[in-house]
């Protein structure tokens, strides 16, 4: 057995030599991209749906659809109360009132609205999709969602079209092609996917979050301590650690560095200190980490 001990030191050798990245999940907080006009604002929510029966024909498909149509509105009223300063009034059953200028004027005077946002449409389809594993092909259904709103001045003159759509996957259950699900037993799948699609079209006016997986540099005991304060969300505490680092004479362990507090702007919600680090860590020392989080910062 001795004659393989220098193999077995030399993999241990190269393997305590790797640097392996730690990762660190970094939640980007934003607000919306627009807002409405006024301080205090109240919006009322109203349906123009009203599904074709002429190219529908099967009840059950149009009751589906005019739950669906409940659910969008809902979904916009409790999405948009909780915007600072807006009041919102859901008339969910004025499904029979023509939308124009005048009926739009006339329900923003009725009940003082700055706005109407009207539901003009809900459109629903189930389709088979493909996927592949391995080589191996397993087919399931889908669930697609189209909502399309409008959004009016209480002039009711000026007005905005609002489209999202969203599509959820069928559960297991159904994911046989040779039975294909109906719209009724579709309904958890097409309320999500309405709830979604709904979402998608105000996404100009609400807040929202995403969630980013960074990788983090701790290959010395420095930037493993920095990682490790990091991860505890003691962000000050990362900061002492690596900016004496950055204005340091090793250029490799001033990038990491630079990285590794980039992150943690990031991670503060200072996006234009976050790109501006990353940028230091790349002139530092080229890094593929940093050119990634700069043009996700870009995007961001």
């Amino acid at each position: 057995m001795k004659r393989f001990a220098p193999f077995f030191i030399l993999i241990i050798a190269v393997l305590t030599s790797c640097s392996v990245p730690q990762y660190v999940t970094v939640p980007v907080n934003y607000g919306p991209k627009t807002g409405f006009s006024y301080d205090s604002t109240t919006i009322v929510i109203v349906s123009h749906y009203k599904p074709d029966s002429v190219k529908i024909r099967d009840f059950r498909r149009i009751s589906v659809l005019n739950k669906m149509a409940v659910t969008s509105l809902q979904t916009a009223a409790n999405q948009l109360k909780y915007l600072k300063g807006v009041h919102v009034i859901n008339l969910v059953d004025t499904v029979n009132n023509k939308i124009n200028t005048d009926s739009v004027k006339f329900l923003a005077a009725a009940h003082k609205a700055s706005y109407v946002l009207v539901l003009n449409d809900i459109v629903a389809g189930i389709y088979p999709q493909t996927s592949y594993y391995n080589g191996v092909a397993s087919t399931y259904y889908t669930t697609k969602m189209k909502a399309s709103l409008s959004l009016y001045e209480s002039n009711g003159i000026y007005s905005k079209k609002l489209v999202g759509m969203a599509e959820v996957a069928q559960d297991e259950g159904y994911s046989s092609m040779f039975s294909r699900p109906s719209y009724r037993s579709s309904i958890p799948a097409m309320t999500t996917a309405t709830q979604d699609a709904t979402l998608d079209a105000l996404k100009d006016y609400l807040p929202y979050s995403i969630a980013n997986e960074r990788p983090l540099y701790a290959d010395n005991d420095a930037l493993g301590t920095s990682v490790g304060q990091i991860k505890l969300g003691k962000f000050n505490m990362a900061f002492k650690i690596l900016n004496p680092l950055i204005d340091g004479t090793d250029a490799k362990l001033a990038s990491k560095a630079a990285y590794n507090l980039a992150v943690v702007y990031e991670a503060q919600g200072d996006i234009d200190e976050a790109l501006k680090t990353a940028k230091l860590s790349n002139q530092k020392y080229s890094n593929d980490f940093a050119k990634a989080l700069i043009v996700d910062l870009m995007k961001e």
